[in-house]
């Protein structure tokens, strides 16, 4: 399929974005492509243009954001003023499939994609309409424009099969294809020496928490939680950062069983984490989208083998089977400190050999569903 491009729209900067990453590699790699284009937004420091590899490249357009608006008006005119930029660049150049990456983008994609006859995928990263601010005005036009544009799709994307459930139940009839973020490093891990790197005692337990440190996460309670236990030797390490990395870091200056690592590359991700004792994958559960999820974290801790305690989550329970019910926790920090004060040396062994039973999701099997979907679609277009 000579001379084709692959369009993947999403409204942000293009940094850190590991599944969007993933999949246009594994996209770039079938040769059903000549190129693949990840389509962003314009920011200060960054290029304009940027090359991933011999047929990846990332482009940012628009006006350079520093900071979201605050407002849902502010939002909505630089989300208008973005997609109007986005489709100037490309109403001249042709495409063969586009990638719409969020609710958001799905009107403009729709337009590019109508310009050149080219397939148009929904490729949401969680169910966008049923999130912690889907509630309101906000949560009315996402519902609106999905509810427009799901069924001019060609295929829809999700991140779990209890989201692709929700969908196949809200749109039936529509063709909907989970693509779980399995974490692409295989190998066993080579744990990185967090007792070295921060001076954490030998005899002490170290819990690690990886990923953005933002709202929904308990980070406080957690917070709260290792305040409490500072004397009984118990460390913990966030990996990442995030709007709360602050807190963190505050809390660090002060406890000397709190740290905070900058985020890694995705490819150390699982050797940072193989570091620790014990996970934390503790989401609040305050949204549908939340509470249907599985967090990158569940898959991380599991891929290094170290097991992790997690609120109620039900593809999480899937994950972890009937062995996973004694690490499920509240979301308080009392039963936190309840659930480390009862670690001890066995319990941290069974819990390591019951992750080493835990059939993880793979990414070459989770991103064949995807490039059999790309088939179909280009065999229709």
């Amino acid at each position: 399929m000579n001379d084709s491009v692959n369009l993947h729209i999403y409204p942000a900067p293009i940094v850190n974005e590991s599944r969007i990453f993933r999949q246009t590699k594994a996209a770039a790699e079938t040769g059903l492509f000549e190129r693949v284009v990840v389509l962003g937004q314009r920011a200060g420091g960054l290029p304009d243009t940027e090359r991933l590899d011999g047929n990846r490249s990332i482009e940012r357009v628009g006006a350079a954001v520093d900071a979201r608006p605050r407002s849902l008006i502010g939002r909505v005119r630089e989300q208008i003023s973005w997609s109007v930029a986005a489709y100037r660049a490309w109403k001249k150049r042709a495409v063969r499939v586009v990638n719409a990456h969020s609710v958001a983008v799905l009107p403009v994609s729709y337009a590019i994609a109508r310009r050149h006859k080219a397939a148009l995928i929904y490729d949401t990263h969680e169910l966008e309409t049923e999130t912690s601010t889907s509630g309101g005005l906000q949560g009315k036009v996402f519902r609106m424009i999905e509810r427009r544009y799901i069924r001019r799709c060609a295929a829809v994307f999700v991140v779990n099969e209890s989201i692709a459930a929700w969908y196949r139940s809200a749109y039936p009839g529509v063709r909907v294809t989970s693509v779980r973020n399995a974490p692409s490093r295989m190998s066993h891990p080579t744990p990185v020496d967090l007792r070295h790197l921060f001076g954490i005692p030998a005899e002490s337990r170290i819990y690690v928490h990886v990923g953005n440190v933002v709202a929904h996460r308990h980070v406080p309670e957690i917070l709260e939680a290792f305040v409490a236990r500072e004397s009984s030797g118990d460390h913990v390490v966030f990996i990442g950062g995030g709007t709360l990395a602050d807190l963190v870091r505050t809390a660090a200056s002060t406890h000397v069983n709190i740290h905070h690592l900058e985020a890694v590359a995705p490819d150390a991700v699982v050797d940072t984490v193989a570091g620790g004792d014990v996970g934390l994958c503790m989401i609040e559960a305050t949204c549908l989208s939340y509470a249907l999820s599985l967090p990158n974290k569940a898959l991380e801790y599991s891929m290094a083998g170290i097991p992790f305690f997690y609120t109620d989550l039900v593809e999480v329970d899937h994950l972890l089977g009937s062995e996973g019910g004694d690490w499920k926790i509240e979301g308080s920090s009392d039963a936190l400190v309840g659930a480390m004060a009862s670690m001890d040396d066995d319990r941290l062994a069974e819990g390591r050999a019951a992750i080493e039973h835990v059939d993880l999701p793979t990414w070459p099997v989770e991103s064949a569903r995807m490039i059999d979907e790309y088939r179909r679609v280009l065999g229709a277009v």
